[in-house]
């Protein structure tokens, strides 16, 4: 699993790892998108917004409200 922080003056990459972790969240890559790409590329209007691309590089699910972590890993197997 890869998360992108889209938003890098709300805070670096320390704080989302920190903020994943103290949710109970897995094994992931943290990235920083200082250009925005991902924003333009994934229409992202809503911080938080949880964007999984399956193997075709097709957007297969978007979720902007709060979840659980298992739904969300529930939400990527689906996908891939």
């Amino acid at each position: 699993m890869l998360a992108v922080n889209v938003l890098p003056d709300a805070g670096g990459l320390r704080e989302l790892e920190a903020f994943w972790r103290s949710r109970g969240g897995g094994d992931v890559v943290f990235a920083e998108d200082t250009r925005r790409e991902a924003l333009t590329a994934f229409q992202i209007r809503v911080a938080g917004t949880k964007v999984i691309v399956d193997r075709k590089g097709r957007v297969a699910f978007r979720e902007t409200s709060v979840m659980s972590y298992e739904k969300l890993r529930s939400a990527a197997e689906q996908a891939l």
